[in-house]
């Protein structure tokens, strides 16, 4: 049985889009997104760090779970990036839709991946439950850790952004 939408929620109201510049400043400024895969009746969302350089979406996944068998299903994805004020009176959304893929070629793999240790290697958290010894630079980095990873990309489709200010 769906439900129906109450009266007086009909109204329409919009808040501005942000500019496509708005858009990539918000996704090089946070690291950590939303990403939901298509698992039948509803989405299956985690938070995930990520890093973004010029203007691709670069994620590490584990290469096991659910969210592995999902990608394998449908690379399709929804991103989600936001930031917002400690008040909630500023308040930036980007929302991305694209597919995942890997990123084969070893050059841009090294690159990212040194870039993303670079980003990240000060961080707690990540590094910490991966046991990757920061030392090692570029693809090394990835095989020393005792969790299996991949590196892929957002091949963006669409992608829009609001923001209340």
């Amino acid at each position: 049985m769906q439900e129906q939408v109450p009266k007086g929620y009909g109204k329409k109201f919009d808040l501005p889009n942000m500019t496509r510049q708005e858009m990539l400043d918000l996704l090089r400024e946070q690291n950590v997104c939303r990403v939901s895969f298509n698992d039948e009746t509803y989405p299956y969302t985690l938070p995930m760090e990520y890093y973004f350089s010029g203007d691709v979406m670069y994620l590490h996944f584990t290469n096991t779970g659910k969210k592995i068998d999902l990608l394998r299903k449908d690379p399709n994805v929804t991103v989600e990036v936001d930031w917002a004020s400690g008040d909630l009176t500023n308040y930036r959304s980007v929302i991305i839709k694209g597919k995942l893929v890997g990123v084969e070629n070893d050059v841009e793999r090294n690159f990212i991946n040194v870039e993303m240790e670079t980003a990240i290697k000060d961080k707690r958290g990540i590094k910490d439950l991966l046991g990757i010894p920061w030392e090692k630079k570029g693809i090394d980095y990835l095989g020393a850790s005792n969790i299996p990873m991949i590196l892929l990309k957002l091949d963006i489709k669409e992608m829009t952004g609001k923001k209340a200010f």
